[in-house]
């Protein structure tokens, strides 16, 4: 096994993985500088993966929550590869190179050779307002999300959207709730966090 394949002490290789991720370009230095400037890396696609941008509403409805740390360990445990968060936008779940050439889902696409993707630095996994993050971290670079669980997941979504059109601001609106009841600052009126201003954006948007 490769040391970017698996994990020794339970402890992720990150400089193994980082060393993957910017493997895609010509240019890992100018990769590496966004990285440490705190921006995402525009990296791309087609190569070691393509990716599926999935909606966020979908994602929402489809685990029943817009907390950021419910989603990713639904996530997790559903999709059982890596994603990228673009907050208030998107989520990216990564899998297998040629996907995007039988990708049929008519609610997302999946971008394949010839397309970017920001890529998040390795060890970004705190919700952020508005930079991308990883909701769920690459663990092994042989591990990526099954096209038929994105698809699946996409389905659920969907489908719940469709039968309760409030189902996505309802797990919103609960969210906003939920983390008011547990967050000092949020809990007065005069000021909020970034997690908390990003729930409530996301509980603005599904209100429509």
């Amino acid at each position: 096994m490769s040391p970017a394949s698996g994990t020794r002490g339970g402890v992720r290789p990150e400089k193994a993985i980082a060393r993957w991720l910017v493997s895609t370009t010509r240019h890992p230095d100018i990769a590496e500088q966004d990285w440490a400037d705190g921006r995402p890396a525009i990296l791309r696609t087609g190569i070691l993966y393509d990716a599926v941008r999935m909606p966020m509403e979908l994602v929402h409805a489809a685990v029943w929550s817009t907390v950021p740390a419910v989603v990713s360990g639904a996530l997790a445990e559903v999709l059982d590869g890596p994603v990228v968060c673009h907050p208030g936008h998107w989520y990216y779940a990564l899998v297998p190179p040629g996907t995007c050439e039988v990708w049929r889902s008519p609610v997302a696409v999946a971008r394949g050779r010839g397309g970017w993707l920001g890529i998040p630095r390795v060890d970004r996994t705190e919700p952020a307002p508005v930079d991308p993050y990883w909701a769920v971290p690459v663990e092994r670079i042989d591990r990526l999300c099954l096209p038929a669980a994105v698809n699946e997941l996409l389905r659920v979504g969907r489908e719940r959207c469709e039968h309760d059109p409030g189902a996505a601001h309802s797990a919103a609106y609960v969210a906003v709730l939920e983390h008011t009841e547990e967050c000092t600052a949020c809990a007065t009126e005069t000021s909020v966090c970034a997690v908390g201003a990003q729930l409530r954006k996301a509980e603005r948007q599904a209100r429509g």
